[in-house]
């Protein structure tokens, strides 16, 4: 059996392995919580309201009403208290109570006197941080008081577990993604999925069958979690079709989704692409995509474009079916309008794409030259790119 001083040892590593899950230590101020502080502050008439995580030696203010830096040292602050029990604690006169007269902000500049905490606690009942109310002055909460403030908590709750709930959706959505290497030696395939918030509503996807290569790149309108619940059906759907010619999948597409596009108002661009694996051949057919290069050993490309409308606007006998050839060396590369954002976000990117493409011909290095060209600069729109090499 387990001594007290281990079980507690263990106890806080589980707890600050929940806390990381959520991926929000460091991160950026976020109105769905910057609301919750707002009304607690304006609810008690307090200067400060905050809402804030701890690990294992620092406090990180994910949100706060009043000025000052957004990280201290844990063991400084009365969070620190305050999580190592569910219940809400209430500190009426800092300066009188001897677990708080010596902290920081009670002998220093700052003269915090009053502090009420709720712990605020994620799946497995760790707590993993605070929403608190600070004062200058001493002053009680009234039992009608700690009902609104455990209110208010039990809010700022269902946000941390719903910043869980899209991180296990993100991990879903990736995993979803294909990891084969299809048409190997011959061929190479690689593909890139970030989305702009934890989900998206872009994907990619392929798979070999009796000798071909069968691709699809798509974008559904939107962002976050609705896009990607539209990217599901969308991908099943594609699934569904089969191995056939590019413009009849995108016709067995469209009648299979008709209904679910017409009542949600959502549509999708693709690009869907047949490669005989012997000789080179591709088909394909583009449903309001329009992003599609085929990029040559020197440098050089051409733009693939046929007629057809976007999935949700278009119907069946919407969409052509073109050919091309990928020559030994070539790089056929398809993805969504977020790369042009890393650019001028117009089409006069494309010659920077293709030279992008000739420095880092490899798909898989070309794929990861366009995650580190992301992480460069703010993300506004959820960025995918698959890109198939025939090696020479």
């Amino acid at each position: 059996m387990k001594d007290v001083s281990t079980a507690e040892a263990d106890g806080e590593r589980a707890r600050v392995r929940a806390l990381h899950s959520l991926e929000l230590m460091g991160t950026a101020p976020e109105e769905r919580f910057d609301r919750i502080t707002r009304i607690a502050r304006e609810l008690f008439d307090v200067p400060v309201a905050a809402v804030n995580l701890l690990d294992e030696e620092e406090l990180f203010i994910k949100s706060r009403t009043g000025p000052g830096s957004r990280t201290m040292k844990r063991s400084d602050t009365f969070c620190d208290v305050a999580i190592s029990s569910p219940d809400l604690l209430v500190v009426e006169d800092a300066a009188a109570d001897p677990r708080f007269a010596s902290k920081p902000d009670v002998s220093g500049g700052k003269g915090v006197r009053f502090y009420a905490g709720r712990p605020l606690s994620i799946s497995g009942g760790h707590l993993v941080g605070t929403l608190c109310l600070f004062d200058t002055k001493t002053r009680e909460l009234s039992l009608d008081d700690r009902r609104m403030l455990d209110e208010l908590g039990a809010w700022a709750e269902g946000e941390l577990r719903d910043s869980m709930d899209l991180d296990r959706a993100h991990d879903v959505q990736q995993a979803l993604l294909p990891a084969s290497s299809p048409g190997a030696p011959s061929y190479e395939v690689a593909g890139l999925c970030l989305p702009a918030r934890r989900v998206g509503g872009d994907f990619y996807t392929w798979k070999e069958s009796s000798g071909t290569l069968d691709l699809t790149l798509a974008d559904v309108m939107g962002k976050g979690t609705a896009a990607a619940l539209m990217a599901a059906t969308v991908r099943a759907a594609v699934h569904s079709a089969g191995s056939r010619e590019p413009a009849a999948a995108f016709d067995q597409v469209a009648r299979d989704l008709e209904h679910d596009l017409n009542v949600t108002g959502i549509f999708a661009t693709a690009f869907q692409a047949q490669l005989d694996l012997q000789t080179g051949e591709l088909l394909y057919a583009d449903a309001g995509h329009g992003l599609t290069l085929v990029v040559a050993p020197d440098g050089s490309y051409r733009q693939l474009r046929a007629k057809g409308l976007p999935l949700g606007l278009g119907g069946p006998g919407s969409w052509q079916t073109g050919a091309t050839t990928l020559n030994q060396g070539d790089v056929l590369v398809s993805f969504t309008d977020g790369v042009l954002d890393l650019y001028d976000g117009t089409l006069k990117a494309l010659d920077e794409v293709a030279e992008l493409v000739s420095r880092h011909p490899a798909p898989s290095a070309l794929t990861s030259a366009f995650r580190a060209l992301a992480q460069t600069g703010e993300q506004d729109d959820d960025i995918t790119v698959v890109a198939l090499r025939r090696v020479a």
